[in-house]
């Protein structure tokens, strides 16, 4: 049995919809002001959901869980998945993310 630790964004720059990059690039370039962009709680609740939901639908999981003081490390356990390919979906659909270790389970 596999398991590996991704560290998925949920609040980063890279989570902002695309029309909100777009606004923020535009403003920066008509005013000379720096745009700070802060993100509620009940979007990173959604997009932790959301992460949780892709990891669960990956061919070969068998668990997953939520860890970390920031509650930002999805951790995936089971036989025959890929965290390369999970890692690469999880950046297309909720934000950054990047393995953290990946090896057996030590249970």
């Amino acid at each position: 049995m596999k398991k590996a630790v991704i560290k998925v964004s949920m609040n980063g720059p890279r989570c902002r919809p695309k029309i909100l990059k777009f606004l923020a690039h535009v403003l920066k370039l008509m005013v000379p002001y720096e745009v700070i962009w802060k993100i509620g709680n009940k979007s990173t609740s959604k997009r932790r959901k959301k992460a949780m939901e892709i990891a669960a639908t990956s061919p070969g999981v068998l668990s997953i869980a939520i860890q970390g003081d920031e509650k930002d490390q999805l951790v995936v356990t089971g036989e025959g998945f890929d965290s390369v390919k999970l890692t690469m979906v999880l950046r297309k659909e909720v934000g950054f993310a990047s393995v953290i270790s990946f090896g057996p389970d030590k249970k």
